[in-house]
C-alpha cells in the first residue's frame, strides 16, 4: 500500500543530485542537532547554490553565505518544502565541486556550520520584516548576487574581518564542540580558516575558551554569547583586534 507522506524538508533538491540533496538534508540535520534549541520551532532552509542559478549565479568567490532575508529572496527555489520564514544558508555545492570533488561532504558540511554560527550570532535568527514587494526583493538579492560573485577587495577583506568576530569565533567553536558530541565531527580549519582573516591560529581560540563548550553544551548558543567569555578568549580577540586596526592605518 502507498502511503501519503508530506513532503521532506529539502525535496527540491532532488534536482540538484542525490548526493548534493543528501548533503543538504544532512546539513540541515546536524543545525538541528547542534543548536536543538536554537532552532526550535522554525524551518531551517539549507539551499545549494546549483538551485538558485537563476539569482545568485555561481558565486564563486564564496562558499556559502546567509542574511537575515534570504529565505524571501531564495523562497520561488525552496518550492514546496516551504514551511514559513525561517534561517536560511545557501552552500554554494558548485565551487566546492570544482574545487575539493573528492572531499566534499566534509567541506559541504563544515561550510553549513559555519553559515550557521553567523545565523546564530546575528540579533535575530531571521528578519521579522513583512513581506516586501517582489521588486524590492529582487534589487536586495542583486545586491547579494554582485557581492558573492566578485573579487575580494582591500575595503571587503576589512569587511570580512569584522564580520568574523568574537562572536562568530566563539559560536563556530561551540558548534564544533558539539558537532563531535553528537557523532559528526567537523574539522575546525574547515569551519573557520584564521589564515583567512589574519587572526591567531584557531587552535589559539579553542584553547582559550577551555572547558566552556563542555560546560555550556546543553544552552542556546545565544545564552552562550549573552555571557562574558573567557579573560584569555577575550583578550586573544582584543590582540588580533588591535593588529587589525594597526594594518589598516598603516599606509
Amino acid at each position: 500500500m502507498k502511503v501519503n507522506r508530506p513532503p521532506e524538508p529539502n525535496a527540491p533538491w532532488a534536482n540538484v543530485g542525490e548526493t548534493v540533496a543528501t548533503l543538504c538534508r544532512r546539513a540541515e540535520s546536524l543545525c538541528r542537532r547542534v543548536a536543538p534549541r536554537d532552532l526550535a520551532g522554525v524551518p531551517v532552509y539549507v539551499v545549494p547554490q546549483s538551485a538558485a542559478l537563476g539569482l545568485f549565479g555561481h558565486a564563486k568567490e564564496c562558499d556559502g553565505f546567509t542574511v537575515p532575508s534570504l529565505d524571501l529572496y531564495v523562497r520561488h527555489a525552496i518550492g514546496p518544502a516551504w514551511r514559513g520564514r525561517g534561517p536560511c544558508m545557501v552552500v554554494n555545492d558548485i565551487a566546492l565541486v570544482a574545487d575539493v570533488p573528492e572531499d566534499l561532504e566534509p567541506y559541504f558540511l563544515a561550510t553549513a556550520i559555519h553559515e550557521l554560527a553567523h545565523i546564530l550570532e546575528r540579533p535575530e535568527l531571521y528578519s521579522g520584516r513583512s513581506e516586501p514587494e517582489p521588486a524590492r526583493l529582487t534589487f536586495e538579492a542583486l545586491v547579494i548576487a554582485r557581492a558573492v560573485a566578485e573579487p575580494p577587495t582591500d575595503v571587503t577583506e576589512a569587511a570580512e574581518f569584522l564580520t568574523h568576530d568574537e562572536r562568530f569565533i566563539r559560536a563556530a567553536l561551540h558548534l564544533c564542540h558539539r558537532a563531535a558530541r553528537v557523532g559528526e565531527p567537523v574539522p575546525l580549519s574547515l569551519v573557520w580558516n584564521h589564515r583567512c582573516y589574519g587572526m591567531s591560529h584557531v587552535r589559539a581560540y579553542r584553547a582559550a575558551l577551555d572547558d566552556e563548550p563542555r560546560r555550556m553544551a546543553d544552552a542556546r548558543i545565544r545564552d552562550v554569547l549573552a555571557t562574558p567569555p573567557p579573560e584569555p578568549f577575550a583578550r586573544l580577540w582584543a590582540d588580533d583586534l588591535d593588529h587589525h586596526n594597526r594594518e589598516e592605518t598603516t599606509p
